[in-house]
Parts: C-alpha cells; sequence; structure tokens
C-alpha cells in the first residue's frame, strides 16, 4: 500500500546513516577482486573505520569474524574504488552548461545550434559547444570567425573539438583574447596555432595553446557568471557524478593555479577523493612557467604535480614506415569518397609531413629535447611530479629520453596517452621508470576514424599488451570529457578493443585481461599516485571499494555502491544496494 512508502524510505535512510557511522561492518557473499593482483573470488570482506580488516574465502575455513552490521551482497562485485589518474573534472564541470556537438553532422548544424543559443542566452558571456566530431563532417573544417558572427553577431562563441585540442572562436571572441592583430602581439606569438588567412588575418581556428587560452577564458568567465555558489555547485555536481560510477580517486591533470583554491574548497566538501596537476594560468596547452608559479602543496590527496606537452592532439607526433605516406593519403581519399566530400582529404593534405628514405614524420613536437629536459628538471628539483602529454610515438620517445637524461626516479613520472607507439619507444619508455596513463575507451570513439586514416597498419594502436610486456607499469584513465567516464565502460573496451557497435575490434593483440584492467584501473592508478589503494582490497589498505551487481565486464552490470575510506559515499538512488542485515554479536 502507498501509506507504507515514506516509513519505508525513512527507514532505508537510517539503516544507511547507521551503516556509514558502523565501526566495524562485514560484506558477505560477494566475489571480491583481492589483493594487489585484483584476483577474482568468493569471499567476505571486514572493513573496521577506514580500511579493510580482513579477507576470507566464503567456501574455507575461516570463519568470518564478528561485526557490528553485516551487509549481504549475494552475487555482486566488489572492485577496488576505481582511481581515474586523467579525467579534466574542473573543467568538464561546465561542459552540461554548454551546448552538446557530438550529434552535429556538419557546419549548416553547427551553425543553426550558434543561432538558436544566442536568441535562447542574450545575457550569457560566451556561447560554448563542446564534442565536434569534426571527421565525421563532409566539410572537414571548423566554422570560421565570420560564419560565427553571422550566426551569432557580436557574441562571443567558442566551437571546441572532441579532443579538446582544437577549437573555432567568433570575432569577438578574437578581440577579447587579443589575438585580432595580424601576426602582431599574443598572435604572433602563438605562431601556427593561429590559424590565418591568406593576408595574415586569424580566421578564427585556435590550435593547442591558442585553443587552450580560449577554454580557459570561457570557463573562467562562465564561473564569475555563476558566482562563488553556483561555482561550487557545478563542481560538486561533477564530483557527484564521479561518485556515483563507483570513481573514489579523480585525479584533474591541470588545474590553473588561479582555480587552485577552488578544488582545495570542493576536496573538504566532498567524500570523493581528489587530486590535481598543475600548469600555467593562461591555459591548459601553454608550456608551464617552473615550479615558483606553482601553488603550494599539497594537492588534494596525492603531491604537486605539473602538466606538460610534449606534442598536440590533432597535431601530434608520430614517425612511421615511408611506405605509410601512400596509406595515409589513400586513406583520406577513401573517406572523402565515403562522404562525397573533400574535407577529409583537404584536412590530410593540411598536416606537415617530413619525409625521409626511410620514414616520415610529423613535426609537432611543442619542445626541443634540451628544453623539455630543462623544464623537467626544473619541475623535479622542486619536488614537483611531471605528467607528460605524448599521444605519438615520437613525442614518447623524446619524453622517454628526457626523464633519463634528468635521471628521474622510477614511478616519479606519469606519459599520458602513448595513443600510437611502437616496440622500439615502448622499450624506452620502459626503461624511464614513468607509468603510462593511457584511455582504451577511446577506442569506440576515435577507432573508426583510425581505422579510416590507415595509421593501424603502421604502428600500434593504445597498446596495453605491449606496454605490458615492454614491463611498464600501465593504468587506465578516461581522459573524460575527450573520452567516456564510466570506469566499466572502459574496462571493457580495455579487454574487447571494439571500436563501435557492431564493428570488428581494434587490434585484438593489445587486449589485456579482465584481472590486468581492473588492476590497471585501480591498483597501478593509485600507486602511480602514490595515493591510498595501492595495495588493493587486502588487510591494511584503504576500504575504498566499487560494489557492482554483477560480473564487471557484462555489458548491464553497474555500480550500486561506492565507498570511500571506509564509509559508503554513493549508493543506487533505486534501492538497489541492499540494506544491511541484524548486526552480529560480538
Amino acid at each position: 500500500m502507498q501509506t507504507t512508502d515514506r516509513a519505508d524510505t525513512d527507514w532505508a535512510e537510517w539503516a544507511w546513516a547507521e551503516l556509514t557511522a558502523m565501526a566495524r561492518r562485514l560484506l558477505t557473499g560477494a566475489t571480491v577482486w583481492a589483493g594487489a593482483t585484483c584476483t577474482p573470488r568468493p569471499a567476505w570482506l571486514l572493513v573496521e573505520d577506514d580500511h579493510v580488516a580482513a579477507l576470507g574465502a566464503s567456501d574455507g575455513d575461516q570463519e568470518p569474524p564478528p561485526a557490528d552490521q553485516v551487509l549481504d551482497v549475494t552475487g555482486c562485485h566488489i572492485l577496488p574504488g576505481f582511481v581515474d589518474v586523467h579525467l579534466h573534472l574542473s573543467q568538464a564541470a561546465w561542459f552540461p552548461l554548454g551546448g552538446d556537438a557530438s550529434a552535429w553532422r556538419g557546419l549548416a548544424d553547427a551553425l543553426h545550434a550558434v543561432r538558436v543559443a544566442a536568441a535562447a542566452e542574450p545575457e550569457a558571456p560566451w556561447l560554448r559547444f563542446w564534442s565536434v566530431a569534426r571527421w565525421r563532417w563532409p566539410e572537414g573544417r571548423l566554422p570560421t570567425a565570420r560564419e560565427l558572427d553571422e550566426a551569432a553577431p557580436r557574441r562571443r562563441v567558442l566551437v571546441s573539438t572532441l579532443d579538446m585540442h582544437r577549437g573555432a572562436v567568433s570575432s569577438a571572441a578574437l578581440a577579447t583574447l587579443g589575438l585580432s592583430d595580424r601576426g602582431q602581439g599574443q598572435a604572433g606569438d602563438l605562431g601556427d596555432d593561429v590559424t590565418r588567412d591568406r593576408r595574415g588575418r586569424p580566421t578564427g581556428e585556435l590550435w593547442e595553446a591558442a585553443y587552450g587560452i580560449a577554454l580557459q577564458r570561457a570557463l573562467t568567465d562562465a564561473m564569475a557568471y555563476a558566482a562563488d555558489a553556483g561555482a561550487a555547485a557545478v563542481l560538486a555536481a561533477e564530483a557527484n557524478r564521479c561518485l556515483a560510477l563507483g570513481i573514489s580517486h579523480a585525479h584533474d591533470p591541470y588545474v590553473s593555479p588561479d582555480w587552485h583554491q577552488r578544488m582545495v574548497a570542493l576536496r573538504a566538501s566532498s567524500p570523493l577523493r581528489l587530486s590535481w596537476g598543475t600548469g600555467s594560468p593562461a591555459g591548459l596547452h601553454s608550456r608551464a612557467p617552473g615550479p615558483a608559479e606553482a601553488p603550494d602543496g599539497p594537492y588534494g590527496d596525492a603531491g604537486r604535480e605539473v602538466k606538460l606537452f610534449a606534442d598536440g592532439g590533432d597535431r601530434c607526433a608520430i614517425r612511421l614506415p615511408s611506405r605509410a605516406l601512400l596509406g595515409l593519403l589513400g586513406g583520406a581519399a577513401g573517406e572523402s569518397w565515403r562522404l562525397r566530400a573533400v574535407g577529409p582529404l583537404r584536412e590530410a593534405l593540411r598536416r606537415k609531413l617530413v619525409v625521409r628514405p626511410q620514414q616520415l614524420h610529423t613535426p609537432y613536437l611543442r619542445y626541443t629535447d634540451a628544453e623539455l629536459a630543462s623544464v623537467i628538471a626544473a619541475y623535479v628539483g622542486a619536488g614537483v611530479r611531471p605528467r607528460i602529454h605524448a599521444l605519438g610515438n615520437l613525442a614518447g620517445e623524446q619524453t622517454a629520453r628526457a626523464l633519463r637524461r634528468v635521471g628521474v626516479p622510477p614511478g616519479a613520472a606519469t606519459i599520458d596517452h602513448l595513443l600510437l607507439l611502437d616496440p622500439a619507444t615502448a622499450d624506452q619508455v620502459a626503461a624511464s621508470g614513468a607509468t603510462v596513463s593511457y584511455q582504451p575507451g577511446f577506442i569506440p570513439r576515435y577507432g573508426q576514424m583510425l581505422l579510416g586514416s590507415r595509421v593501424d597498419r603502421y604502428t600500434t594502436v593504445l597498446g596495453g599488451r605491449l606496454l605490458l610486456q615492454a614491463g611498464v607499469p600501465l593504468a587506465i584513465s578516461s581522459d573524460y570529457p575527450c573520452g567516456p567516464l564510466d570506469p566499466l565502460h572502459n574496462l571493457r573496451v580495455a579487454v574487447g578493443r571494439g571500436s563501435g557497435p557492431a564493428s570488428q575490434a581494434l587490434q585484438p593483440d593489445q587486449a589485456l585481461t579482465p584481472q590486468e584492467a581492473v588492476r590497471a584501473l585501480t591498483v597501478a592508478a593509485a600507486a602511480s599516485l602514490h595515493a591510498p589503494g595501492g595495495g588493493g582490497l587486502a588487510p591494511g589498505e584503504a576500504a575504498d571499494l566499487a560494489v557492482c551487481d554483477g560480473d564487471p565486464f557484462a555489458p548491464s552490470t553497474r555500480v550500486t555502491q561506492t565507498w570511500i575510506a571506509g564509509k559508503v559515499a554513493w549508493r543506487a538512488p533505486d534501492g538497489s544496494g541492499e540494506l544491511p542485515s541484524t548486526p552480529t554479536p560480538g
């Protein structure tokens, strides 16, 4: 009867409040992915205060110890809490307040959406649009400033690609950013990161550092427009989104020094373990100014860290055999034929290539060898851990070389991505002692683009197996919002390597085992930050748990509870997280 609903709800809320306050809680009936190796086995798990007190086999001789409360989670799987070491929380938090451009099919859709937003939001400081899959457009390009001006006269507009390395802005935005001059001032300092027409005038297309400056300004203005309470609520909502997916620790690789205190406040108000890196106040992709400009630490639940970029996104630094030239051009031509438009071929011809007898490479390194070694040495000398973006194998090789030249100790640096890899580079990365944070969740989003470009014929794409075989410590991360946030999705893709609905697996020989994947998203990820969780679910380790309602590799399985430091930080609102049973006798 309906009259009992309120009473049932009140009792459930009381029961869970009591559960989070209990000192000793026993979880029974589950499959526990146990220890530093994340080995799944039927087991009970005793949590005492903030740590795992004991763990035993369900079918063994050892009886479970007494507890203040027993939680029956029969049929569930208990994993260590997910640790996402590359999640742009402070930026992604604002994406729901902008326009989702992922479904746009070309320029006409883009300009229509800009016109609609301009009419609907006359007071907004910026019109912001995210997640453009530009390679699916027949035009193969973003709108120009002139086209954006016609759609939204005198408005500041930012249209961002899915990878957050490239965007388009309106004339009003160019003026606000100080990028209107013909090769003068800041526009001149940014070089090729600002696209210009034949007369030297910016077209509105921005890359890398110039794009990062636009992104930072747009988000900073949005934060000011929301005021302090609104900004805090936006960040808190993003933290809660992480908790609902079983993420117990989120690491933001770049937070502007100007936003540092906001992250400190978020960490103090949320049960989520939270840490972050710093960089240039100008923007994500700008060169870091040196350790003297870095905020004092710690940075939440990890030590001080800085984000550096050895190459870019669309403009990544790769090295391929010379025979790849015809294959890459053939891939672009094939995509143009498929779309019945010249856009993909025109985009391919815009890329810089250096062709030599035995190899070709894209000259998109952001530092010289000496410059990269110097900036790494400066930060490491000040006790700041470097996290280095290297998407292509050429950038990965340069980064590994710089880390060895500086003498960075093993485990004291992280290389992000290594999307395109070869065995020699993997060996050099292993010799550097760095952890690699890679994103198998990219495969469904970018896999068809990579297959269409034919780059997979000449290099290893997201080579998790290659890195493990070389001896590289491997962490799985999301790079959200560039990749999917859901850890269960990313685990499944690491194992299945599916490049899209009903499509073939992308280089299936690079798949991880389920156990390797879980370890990379939990134990190895925590260890790379020197954060709680590096020992997995074992006595004395942090009681950070992701409780799933079934096998985490089954497509229908979802997270029903997230525990952090021995307390329930989140549970499924529909009551699928089982309520505790009667307390056991002491």
